[in-house]
């Protein structure tokens, strides 16, 4: 799938309207040297990208919000976007060359009943449902994960976790086995068990939570082993109480005493386990506020500005990431807080069972106190009294671990069974893995005289991939290199195995590379394969033997502006 247009339209009309190509595709500033004080950095070039991946489903929040300072927001992109009612029209095809099948996605920056959100046509308003459709059309898959937006994470590098890691694009608290799936369908994987073993993942850790819990109070062997020997007590004092020898009514009343106490046992270790889960959830609830982390960026403001006079363009999306942390932590909080109002309402019922139950045992004790027995006989009531409450509390607790045991040995048999299929592919994501790097290492060994590989590692949650550096820690324009050089490469893999896959390519800050391999990107790789290489870029970095007039998409400047505001 190619990108053929991209039109900014608002209620007073069309704003702009550009058009794509295949290869080199450059957004390029005009503006002039004259005047030292302009730069030509705020014209709106990256903003391109945005509104390319805004139509792809990003919120577009970064279109005007600085993305490491969420409180630094553009208010006159802002309001004008909103105000104005700005419609971006996105035109996906399948041939560029040729009359082909096309994807026509439009999109506003409303909300509520004046949001627009249509695909061919068809307002598809949820968000999740928008992604999936997307992921059926473009790359003909229905599974739940990876998601679309997860896919095309690579092909839109304007933001600092897809600008400095090539193949960890997603947000920093993505789990291993989310990565795994989106790893897998890079390689042309079936992926359809991943969401069922994400789900899985949840449930065990949720699990082995409870657990903790239980072991504190003893492991299963232990319970069991103290449950044999209340039950062998009990036995004795049965025998014991057995030679006592008294009226029908009064073995009725002790018999029903006995009952009583032994409901009261079976509730108080109901209402045990009730508060128990009660405190969990609490006790996570807690830990979960906890984590919810409210850090006053201002104060470390100074020390990204001393840091970036070491380490040049230095970009840290710190607040974004403690954004985004905090809105998970809110939904984790929602989702455990469901529980309680049922959880109070059976901890009152059984309160005042409970209750009910001990006014029961003190008119039955009364009653058996006013009789003639003795007193050796009233002790060992008590005693196996005290004892079948020991063993009611015993067997809950048993009955816990066993039902626990049970629920995490089904988990694991499933997860053992799709990680089973998984493994059963890894001959195929070794063969793929080694294609892969064919491309990989001759274009990187094209750019810098090196080769670089790409490897996997597999441990219990699942697969991951690893891109080799001979260099340890390889300077800003030299991983930017290494970044272009895996998705051209990754265009001629999927080409190679015949995927769906998109062929477009949008990189941000490439300037920050070498004149030569800078040169030979711009000029030899974007040109020679199948892909459309978008790139915005200041005028004054552009190779100077390269023909910009050919590849230029757009040209803005401080007077001629992306929205012309």
């Amino acid at each position: 799938m190619f990108l053929k247009s991209l039109k900014i339209e608002n209620k007073l009309g069309v704003i702009r309207e550009i058009d794509f190509h295949k290869g080199l595709n450059l957004i390029v500033d005009e503006t002039p040297i004259s005047n030292k004080k302009t730069t030509g950095n705020n014209v709106g070039k990256t903003t391109v990208l945005r509104l390319v991946d805004f139509c792809l489903g990003s919120s577009g929040k970064n279109i005007y919000q600085d993305s490491e300072f969420k409180e630094h927001e553009n208010s006159t992109i802002k309001d004008f976007l909103i105000n104005t009612e700005v419609v971006i029209t996105l035109n996906i095809v399948d041939d560029l060359d040729f009359t082909s099948e096309s994807v026509l996605i439009k999109r506003n920056f409303l909300k509520y009943r004046k949001k627009i959100q249509v695909i061919n046509g068809e307002t598809i308003l949820n968000d999740k449902e928008f992604d999936a459709k997307l992921k059926a059309l473009i790359f003909n898959s229905e599974a739940e994960k990876p998601t679309f937006k997860q896919i095309i994470s690579k092909n839109i590098r304007d933001e600092k976790n897809k600008l400095a890691n090539i193949v960890k694009v997603l947000n920093p608290y993505t789990k291993t086995e989310e990565y795994e799936a989106l790893f897998l369908f890079w390689l042309g994987i079936n992926t359809d068990t991943h969401n069922q073993k994400e789900i899985l993942g949840k449930e065990k850790t949720r699990e082995e939570s409870f657990q903790k819990r239980l072991k504190k109070e003893g492991e299963l062997s232990l319970i069991e082993q103290q449950l044999e020997l209340v039950n062998s007590k009990i036995k004795e004092f049965q025998q014991v109480k057995s030679n006592f020898n008294f009226n029908e009514k009064f073995e009725a009343q002790i018999k029903g005493l006995n009952d009583v106490k032994l409901n009261l046992s079976k509730l108080s270790t109901e209402l045990s386990r009730l508060n128990m889960r009660r405190e969990l959830i609490l006790e996570s609830k807690g830990d979960l506020i906890k984590e919810r982390t409210n850090i006053d960026v201002s104060q470390i403001e100074s020390l990204y500005n001393k840091a970036s006079k070491l380490v040049p363009n230095l970009q840290v999306t710190f607040q974004e990431t403690v954004s985004f942390h905090n809105d998970l932590i809110d939904e984790k909080i929602k989702y455990i807080d469901k529980e309680l109002p049922s959880l109070t309402d059976n901890l009152v019922l059984i309160s005042k069972n409970i209750s009910s139950l001990r006014r029961k045992e003190k008119e039955l004790s009364e009653f058996i106190s006013a009789s003639e027995y003795s007193d050796d006989y009233d002790k060992i009531l008590l005693d196996l009294n005290s004892l079948f409450e020991r063993k009611g509390n015993l067997e809950e607790k048993k009955k816990y671990w066993i039902n626990s045991n049970e629920k995490l040995s089904r988990i694991n048999e499933e997860l053992k069974t799709i990680n089973s299929e998984i493994n059963s592919k890894d001959s195929i994501i070794q063969n793929r893995i080694t294609l892969f790097n064919k491309f990989f290492t001759k274009i990187s060994n094209y750019l810098y005289g090196e080769e670089y590989l790409l490897s996997t590692q597999k441990n219990e949650k699942g697969y991951d991939l690893i891109v080799t550096n001979i260099e340890g820690n390889p300077s800003t324009g030299k991983k930017k290199g290494q970044i272009a050089a895996f998705d051209f490469a990754y265009i001629l893999f999927a080409e190679e195995i015949e995927m769906k896959y998109v062929h477009f390519i949008l990189h941000d800050q490439l300037e920050n590379m070498h004149d030569n391999q800078l040169s030979t990107i711009l000029i030899d790789l974007a040109n020679s394969i199948n892909c459309q290489f978008i790139l915005p870029i200041v005028t004054d970095k552009i190779p100077a033997d390269l023909d910009i007039d050919k590849y230029v998409i757009l040209s803005l400047s401080e007077s001629n502006k992306l929205f012309k505001i």
